[in-house]
């Protein structure tokens, strides 16, 4: 008999319940999957082709600390003179086929062109607050949701 005077009330609470509850847009979840992961940068250094074509090699250790897999993660590298002058901002897509969540791995960003100085410093980011279109641009976007290929 008491559940019949709260019935009415019940009504109200899960109707606006349900309806103060916002799905997550694929950009919000993507947003979501690549903040799970950690980059540590490891080293860097300039290697060179054939042809003498300079390429900068980052070596990383890459760690996703959430549940879900991505093959594709994508960081921005920048490099710095001594003087703190910004010489290169490049995102690069890391490949991440073989890596397990919970597991660290190690991967390489490549920027080809890029010729490091011996002072030079190098700095890896994962981007947060990216706008959706540059979410909706990355591999990892086509890797969570392969529809909208």
């Amino acid at each position: 008999m008491k559940l019949r005077r709260f019935a009415p009330f019940l009504a109200v609470v899960l109707l606006f319940g349900t309806a103060c509850i916002s799905r997550q847009t694929p950009e919000q979840r993507l947003a979501k999957v690549r903040m799970a992961h950690e980059i540590v940068p490891v080293g860097s250094t300039t290697v060179h082709d054939a042809q003498g074509n300079p390429k900068l090699v980052v070596d990383l250790r890459v760690t996703n600390k959430g549940t879900v897999p991505l093959k594709h993660l994508t960081v921005l590298v920048q490099v710095r003179t001594p003087d703190g002058t910004l010489k290169v901002s490049k995102r690069t897509t890391l490949d991440l086929g073989n890596a397990t969540p919970g597991v660290g791995i190690q991967a390489a960003a490549t920027i080809p062109g890029v010729s490091l100085d011996e002072n030079d410093q190098v700095t890896v980011e994962l981007e947060s607050n990216l706008p959706d279109n540059v979410l909706r641009s990355l591999p990892e976007y086509r890797d969570l949701f392969p529809a909208s290929k």
